[in-house]
């Protein structure tokens, strides 16, 4: 009982770091490091748009998002491990630069997290946002 318990605490410990990675390699603007942190058929969500794949995700990290500066800041993580697959959701704080205007967003990630060879992965991630707006005319 034990082993399996401290298991579960490392694979959520392995999880948090994943999406701590992903921050800093989407603030460093590293579509590689990005990318290498999906599983080949991994999933990115935002609204009504969906990139599936590697090649189509490195298409949104190196060009729909090229020239946008996020600097995501992850909070209040939950993770629900099964094996090799797990399911999380994490809030997340975000300023950017975007079209040269400084921007505030926030929302959440609804991730499936799946163990390949020995190394979680992002499976898919929908990111959810609660607002994204010009930080001179603030959230509310």
């Amino acid at each position: 009982m034990i082993e399996q318990r401290l298991a579960e605490l490392a694979d959520k410990d392995e999880i948090r770091e994943l999406t701590a990675r992903y921050c800093f390699a989407v603030a460093d603007g590293d579509a590689e490091a990005v990318l290498a942190l999906f599983s080949p058929d991994g999933v990115f969500r935002l609204r009504d748009r969906e990139y599936r794949g590697t090649a189509s995700l490195r298409e949104m990290y190196e060009g729909t998002a090229a020239g946008v500066t996020p600097k995501p800041f992850i909070q209040n993580h939950v993770i629900d491990v099964d094996g090799d697959t797990a399911q999380g959701r994490c809030a997340v704080e975000i300023r950017m630069v975007q079209d040269g205007e400084a921007y505030t967003v926030a929302g959440h990630y609804a991730d499936v997290y799946r163990r390949i060879d020995g190394r979680w992965r992002f499976a898919s991630r929908h990111f959810v946002p609660y607002h994204w707006v010009p930080l001179r005319k603030g959230w509310a």
